[in-house]
């Protein structure tokens, strides 16, 4: 059995996270990313057995690295708003702070065909924090629309996509300007209390 070297693996996941970024998800070949990743063609198959499995790993690998302290970051807020700014503000840190990885898990969920449907539900189950506190907000009778679907929309697309843009563009980002993002994202699926 041949022996992991960890350095080329990151070297293999970050050629993935760069292709990515720069021509999107459909963009990723072995051949591609051994190239970028400045490794021999064969290297990625000794750490994943195909594209899928390989885009799968990295998948879950960044959804625990953006969800870690999710629960602990919600629980710190005192009211349901500071609760629900802290939870959509979590995200927008770990963004802001992984922004490869980022763009990485946003291309996987606007094709989710090229993970295996157990990795989504794997990556889902990580998340669950933000399904519970959608819940008792709905609950509560906090929201504009009790459409899960739209309320992600409408408080995690915004900073995403002003995020994602200034990453490809290389722009810097400031958190204050995707704290006002979400501000005003939450301005707008709350009701008037």
């Amino acid at each position: 059995m041949r022996k992991i070297d960890e350095g080329k693996k990151e070297r293999v996941k970050l050629a993935v996270f760069e292709i990515t970024r720069d021509e999107g998800i459909a963009g990723l070949s072995f051949g591609k990313i051994a190239k970028h990743a400045n490794v021999s063609s064969g290297t990625p198959y000794v750490y994943y057995k195909d594209k899928t499995d390989m885009l799968g790993k990295i998948y879950l690998d960044v959804k625990d690295l953006l969800d870690t302290g999710l629960r602990a970051s919600i629980d710190a807020g005192k009211t349901p708003e500071e609760k629900l700014f802290n939870c959509v503000y979590h995200f927008a840190q770990q963004f802001h702070e992984h922004p490869l990885e980022s763009i990485y898990l946003d291309e996987v969920r606007d094709n989710p065909k090229v993970v295996t449907a157990e990795v989504i539900r794997q990556g889902n189950r990580l998340a669950q924090p933000v399904d519970d506190l959608f819940q008792e907000l709905n609950e509560a009778g906090m929201f504009v629309t009790n459409n899960q679907e739209t309320l992600y929309a409408l408080l995690f697309a915004p900073f995403i996509m002003v995020q994602k843009q200034r990453v490809v563009t290389d722009q810097p980002m400031m958190l204050s300007e995707l704290e006002t993002v979400i501000r005003l994202s939450i301005q707008g699926v709350l009701k008037n209390r």
